[in-house]
């Protein structure tokens, strides 16, 4: 990487996954979250659903202002990353590079989600780096519409907060996301669940992981090469 961008001929990212564990204290865990991002070493990190605040119902009005002080707070950093957070009601995917880059409102919601929360927009391929990326917001991921719309695209970002008792389900749909798109797939979840984060190439190959954090690399060419093997029809 040249000045926290990648060339198209050779890239390789270094990346942290963090299953972060969500306290009460919504000011420590930003705290916590900006200390992670300022110390790793690695070029992106990806952060769980809703790691700031969880989906605190009770103390709603004072989570949808935290939102918006965290966005103005995180856009400070001169790192790239991505989470999940909540304001206006919604839960944006915020992917960030110096400033905020990106956003969407998780569109699937799940459970008491329906109750709290606005609706977004639906899953969409965007660019960052110029590389074409997306995201599922947890509950999302089950949805296989989307699946077919994401075919080739480089990255897909997964961050969840996916319940313990379903965690199989999580493990085994990212595989099948990554082998489906022959795409590379990095997913977290939340640690106040199941501590579990992968990244998984389009072999299905990569790292899997039950601790708070992981360091490892991604090589998006290594899938162009996987396209090209197992001709799918996917360019």
């Amino acid at each position: 990487m040249e000045n926290g961008k990648c060339k198209m001929e050779n890239v390789k990212w270094r990346i942290e996954l963090v299953n972060f564990k969500t306290s009460k204290d919504y000011e420590y865990n930003l705290k916590r979250v900006i200390e992670i991002i300022q110390n790793s070493p690695a070029g992106f990190l990806l952060f769980p659903e809703v790691c700031l605040t969880g989906f605190d119902y009770e103390n709603w009005d004072e989570v949808n202002k935290f939102g918006e002080y965290a966005i103005k707070e995180l856009s400070k950093l001169n790192k790239s990353f991505a989470l999940t957070l909540i304001y206006n009601n919604k839960n944006y995917f915020c992917l960030f590079e110096n400033g905020l880059k990106y956003k969407r409102a998780k569109y699937n919601l799940f459970g008491d989600e329906n109750r709290h929360f606005e609706i977004g927009c639906k899953p969409e391929i965007f660019e960052f780096r110029d590389l074409k990326c997306a995201n599922l917001i947890c509950f999302e991921l089950r949805f296989l519409e989307y699946w077919q719309n994401f075919r080739g695209v480089d990255i897909i970002f997964v961050p969840a907060r996916w319940g313990k008792e379903r965690i199989e389900h999580f493990k085994t749909l990212n595989k099948a996301l990554a082998l489906s798109t022959q795409s590379q797939v990095i997913a977290v979840n939340s640690a106040n669940e199941y501590a579990w984060g992968c990244s998984f190439d389009a072999w299905g190959e990569g790292v899997e992981f039950d601790i708070d954090r992981n360091i490892s690399f991604i090589d998006l060419n290594k899938n162009r090469k996987i396209r090209k093997k197992l001709n799918i029809g996917i360019e």
